[in-house]
This record gives structure tokens, sequence and C-alpha cells, in this order.
């Protein structure tokens, strides 16, 4: 029994010491993330021109926070008949009653003004836009893993010395 108490407290005397004063932090990254919350409306859809099967609604990017949206990422869900978030974009296959297949989707764009939320409906003869009104959840994201002094010396617009030094695989 001694010697187990010895082990432990020896064991407890070099965890302590391995213990530095002052650690050091990496103060030079920060994340700026921002979350916005949209309604698509059933009378919010637009169809797109010469299209008769496909429709879209735009919300305007928000003007704080960002510089530049061509630097900006931006991840975007919907809230499904489960209430869960659901990532775009979503495609979902459907047979009618004679096995003729077809789909909605749901997907997104942006340029550096808006964010644009597409729907595509495919069912023969009565595509029509969304009836029901639907939550979106769009996170913005700015380049700040970019900026930070880990990663300054890659040259993120050569996708092999991206790939090499981050040790990516294809």
């Amino acid at each position: 029994m001694k010697r187990i108490s010895v082990l432990i407290a020896t064991f407890l005397v070099i965890l302590i010491i391995g213990c530095t004063e002052n650690p050091v932090y990496n103060d030079n990254y920060y994340a700026n993330i921002r979350t916005e919350f949209y309604t698509l409306n059933p009378n919010g859809w637009r169809q797109v021109p010469n299209n008769s099967i496909q429709w879209y609604q735009e919300f305007r990017l928000p003007t704080s926070g960002f510089s530049n949206y061509d630097y900006v990422g931006v991840m975007v869900y919907y809230l499904n008949q489960f209430d869960a978030w659901e990532a775009l974009p979503s495609t979902r296959i459907f047979w009618t009653d004679n096995d003729v297949v077809y789909s909605d989707e749901l997907w997104f764009s942006h340029n550096l003004q808006f964010l644009y939320i597409d729907y595509r409906n495919t069912i023969p003869g009565i595509a029509t836009a969304p009836k029901d009104a639907m939550r979106i959840k769009a996170v913005y994201f700015d380049d700040a893993f970019y900026r930070s002094k880990t990663y300054k010396d890659i040259d993120w617009n050569d996708y092999n010395k991206v790939k090499e030094q981050l040790n990516l695989k294809d």
C-alpha cells in the first residue's frame, strides 16, 4: 500500500511540475461569424425568366462585419419537416403512380449584395413554387482562417501547394 501511495505522489508531483505558468495562446486568429434567419414566404417567389419550373427569392447580405463578400463563406440551411436544420443544397426525388420520376430542389448562391435561394420543381404539368413558408438560416464567416499566422505562407490560389502544405488527399 505504501508503494502505491509513493507512486501516486510521484506521479502528481511530475504532473504539477510539467504545467507551465504562462501558457502560450494564439491570439492572432479570430473568426467573424454571423448567423441570419430569413423566411421564404409563398408570395415572395419570383419565377426565373424563360423557365417554367424554377423560382428564387433574394435577401440583402448583412452590411456590417464583412468587408468583401468575395472572401466570405456562406452555409445555408432550411428547417425541414422534422424541425431540424438541413444543409442546402437539397434534392428530393418522387414517383407518380404512373412511375414518372420528378424532383424538387432547393439551393443557394450569393454575390456581393444578395443571398439567393433557388427552388426547382419538376412535377409533370403542375410545377409550382412552394405553398408554405420556409425558415432559412444563413451562416456567414469571414476569411480569418486564411489570414491566421499559422497559414500565412500558403498560396491559396495554387491548389497543389495548398494540398501539399495541409497534407490533403484527393
